[in-house]
């Protein structure tokens, strides 16, 4: 087993995509605990860093996707 076993690519991917996107910056605790929930996974966040992930990351994330689906939609429905 190698280092990054655990770590969610998926994850990791759409993080990287909000940070592009300016939805969440670098270096803010919401990056930060993002950062954790991709290389350890969220059962081993705090009380304080699930109240940060549940009200900023996870929010921003279900946007993300939701964009995706809509504009796969449109990609879809084009001639």
């Amino acid at each position: 087993m190698g280092w990054n076993d655990h770590v969610d690519w998926l994850l990791d991917d759409g993080i990287e995509d909000l940070v592009a996107e300016g939805a969440l910056e670098e270096g803010t605790p919401a990056y930060g605990v993002a950062q954790k929930v991709i290389r350890e996974g969220y059962d081993l966040l705090s009380p304080n860093q699930r109240w940060v992930f549940n009200t900023y990351v996870a929010p921003a994330l279900e946007r993300r996707k939701e964009e995706l689906r809509l504009l796969e939609i449109a990609n879809n429905a084009a001639p």
